[in-house]
């Protein structure tokens, strides 16, 4: 199994001038030392985890000690994350893959459930997200619609500003299977980034449900952060 932390955005949102991902707290770690360490007492490996990565991308390297492999989407200015989910994949042996999101913090037991998951395709989804995500600044902007019935996902990744069409929240935790890799790396995602180079993670997994793949989610209550804009960082340094 492989791992794949998507480190590419350039921050646009906040007003520090590196990736979010490199954010010191006020114990003097990083948000994305604070995700390695859980992924080292699940057993992965430096060898296992991939950095896509862009926006100051030697500055990540140098941050992380050069202890992984990174791999550079030089499209990144006019791409998003799937092309650099992408980029990594053209590169790497075929896996297992679990892709997360670098500007999130999650628990321990996020992990240990996409693991365990099953299906060829599963996401975190939190079911009790509103009081959460409430508290994060403009989180009106935010919302995407995300249906769900007997732990499939058939809608996820539109905009939406009523409640009613948020059956939960994604997190930014999805893993496929060996065979789900195979599959995407060989026709599906070069047919997606044909029509659009700029998709996100969301739109992407609502075209693999537009083409009739199970896209299992993974549902619980959890703790977690996401940090979009530098107000995200202000207010959990506060909590």
């Amino acid at each position: 199994m492989k791992i794949v932390l998507l480190c590419a955005g350039r921050s646009t949102r906040t007003n520090l001038g590196y990736p979010k991902c490199l954010y010191k707290f006020s114990d003097g770690e990083i948000l994305i030392g604070k995700n390695l360490k859980i992924l080292r007492e699940f057993g992965f490996t430096n060898k296992q985890i991939y950095f896509a990565t862009g926006f100051k991308s030697q500055l990540l390297k140098k941050k992380t000690f050069n202890k992984f492999t990174y791999i550079f989407n030089k499209k990144f200015k006019t791409t998003n994350m799937v092309f650099s989910f992408y980029e990594v994949l053209r590169k790497i042996k075929l896996d297992e893959v679990i892709v997360i999101y670098s500007d999130i913090l999650f628990e321990k037991k996020c992990l240990k459930m996409i693991i365990k998951s099953k299906y060829h395709i599963s996401t975190i989804i939190d079911k009790d997200w509103k009081k959460k995500w409430m508290k994060k600044s403009n989180f009106m902007n935010d919302l995407e619609v995300l249906k769900i019935k007997n732990s499939k996902i058939y809608s996820i990744g539109k905009k939406t500003f009523n409640l009613k069409n948020i059956d939960g929240r994604f997190l930014g935790i999805t893993k496929f299977s060996k065979e789900s890799i195979k599959n995407l790396k060989k026709k599906i995602i070069p047919n997606i980034l044909k029509k659009n180079r700029n998709i996100d993670f969301t739109n992407f997994l609502m075209e693999l449900v537009r083409r009739d793949l199970r896209v299992n989610a993974v549902c619980g209550k959890f703790s977690w952060h996401e940090f979009d804009t530098t107000k995200d960082f202000e207010n959990f340094e506060k909590s």
